[in-house]
């Protein structure tokens, strides 16, 4: 009796049938409630984040820094950095996996033709000649179609979890701009760090060859030993010692620079001495300890990631599921039409050709129906499969939580540097004017013979050390201005949603 006539006679049949294939379906095993991910609101940090309102950083925020070089530098960066093709490369691969997870959703159709010639034995059990003489021709041209009813919402959640894994790249396209914006602005900032540790050894050269001159000059009249003058003979030495390290300090960091920008390192030869103004005072917006997570790629791409592992649970659940498939199969075959591979065999009705006897209608041929395919065991294969599932969307979930708080770490560990920096600052400055006043007295001292000239190169070493000290603290001012704006986001804002589940999804 034909399906549809027993459906018509019982018309609970269809209702019957799919108990049955569910009953007979593979147990889906319980594997407990999914974890969530953290939420902003779980996370106390309002009295670190404490500081004064100040705007989230621009997309451009490296130009509040006026120095038209960095500028320049950085769109060059963007432009042929290898970091930013390599992203842009896999945003391309999630696009493309993305659109083959959708081509599930949609019916396919093949073409298939095919042309030959062939001849059949004469020793298989029948008369010779009941059996076609020579090489025969055959010929076959069949459209086969298929579609995926999809009843369980296997390919909806797959194409769900392409798009989100899609989503994620294009964050991560974001978070590359961002590492690579930071690093050269980090560089640049530590090249004028290097200048300014030049010109300290430069003035340090200075110090230590007007002290060797005067040692020399008053050897020169019986007030100084030899021991004396060749101590201050070193010291001249390793003073340019270290300008010429400085120097090579310099290079390197340009060198770095060049590379960074997808240059080769003769672009670094012409980067002049960094102009950095414009630094602001500590701010934080006002909003940043709930609306943090929205202003981190590296979160939004985590949360990007969790869902697609969530949608990918519901593709490996479908699998425990009845798949049924529509199919149809229509075409024309042939066998018998003359060849020209010898004189074979002619019907009574002479020769025909190939698209005469191929393309009558005795030579349609096809079927069409439902295939089903109903998972019954597999040796444990769907519940690993199910389970490895779920524990991958758990790791997501632990790492968007160890995202988000490395994220809130990073931006109180850069408000507790930057408001810290002013303290030591001003210490450091007060400590180069008093080092500076020392070695005054101490030069008159010395030339008045009441110093040693180990007493006099114990005061130059404290002035050397406090310069470097001050100079180090301003450039790590800049520094950790960078950090901050790499703690925030960088101008990266979340304004897109995130895919959401589909119906049956």
């Amino acid at each position: 009796m034909p399906v549809s006539r027993l459906f018509s006679l019982y018309p609970a049949g269809p209702v019957v049938l799919t108990a049955l294939l569910l009953s007979a379906c593979a147990a889906v095993p319980d594997i407990g409630p999914q974890p969530v991910v953290r939420a902003p609101e779980t996370i106390e940090a309002e009295r670190s984040l404490a500081a004064a309102q100040a705007a989230w950083p621009a997309e451009d925020w490296w130009k509040v820094y006026g120095d038209e070089q960095l500028d320049r530098l950085i769109q060059e960066g963007l432009r042929g950095s290898p970091d930013i093709a390599i992203a842009a490369a896999r945003l391309r691969q999630a696009n493309a996996t993305a659109r083959q997870a959708g081509a599930g959703l949609l019916p396919s159709a093949d073409l298939d033709a095919s042309a030959g010639a062939t001849k059949q034995s004469y020793n298989m059990g029948l008369p010779k000649d009941f059996v076609p003489q020579g090489w025969l021709g055959t010929g076959r041209v069949a459209l086969d179609l298929g579609f995926d009813l999809d009843l369980w919402g296997r390919n909806r959640a797959a194409l769900a979890a392409a798009t989100s894994e899609e989503r994620a790249a294009q964050i991560d396209a974001q978070q590359a701009r961002l590492t690579l914006t930071t690093a050269l602005a980090d560089a640049y900032a530590d090249l004028a760090r290097l200048y300014e540790d030049r010109d300290i050894q430069a003035r340090a050269l200075e110090i230590r060859t007007a002290s060797q001159k005067l040692v020399a000059q008053r050897r020169q009249n019986g007030l100084e030993t030899r021991g004396s003058e060749r101590q201050a003979d070193a010291t001249v030495a390793s003073a340019k010692a270290q300008l010429a390290a400085a120097d090579q300090a310099i290079d390197v960091r340009r060198h770095q620079i060049a590379a960074l920008i997808g240059a080769g390192p003769d672009r670094g030869l012409s980067i002049a001495r960094p102009k950095l103004s414009g630094l602001t005072p500590l701010g934080l917006p006002a909003d940043v300890t709930t609306n943090l997570v929205a202003r981190r790629p590296d979160i939004a791409g985590a949360l990007a990631r969790t869902d697609a592992a969530a949608k990918r649970i519901k593709v490996a659940r479908a699998d425990f599921f009845p798949a049924i498939r529509l199919g149809a199969l229509v075409g024309v075959q042939s066998l018998g039409y003359e060849t020209l591979f010898g004189p074979g065999f002619t019907p009574a009705g002479g020769p025909s050709s190939f698209a005469d006897k191929l393309f009558r209608k005795d030579s349609l041929f096809g079927n069409v129906g439902p295939a089903i395919s109903l998972p019954i065991f597999h040796g444990g294969a769907l519940s690993a499969q199910y389970r490895g599932a779920r524990a991958t969307y758990d790791e997501a979930v632990a790492v968007y939580d160890k995202t988000v708080l490395g994220a809130y770490q990073q931006v109180a560990d850069a408000v507790t540097a930057r408001r810290t920096l002013e303290r030591r600052l001003a210490d450091a400055r007060s400590a180069l004017a008093a080092s500076e006043d020392a070695y005054a007295i101490a030069r008159q001292r010395y030339e008045g013979g009441l110093f040693t000239f180990l007493d006099v190169l114990n005061v130059e070493d404290q002035l050397l050390a406090a310069r470097q000290s001050v100079a180090e603290l301003e450039a790590s001012a800049f520094t950790l201005d960078i950090a901050l704006v790499r703690a925030l986001g960088g101008g990266f804002a979340a304004h897109d949603a995130l895919s959401k589940d589909l119906p049956n999804g």
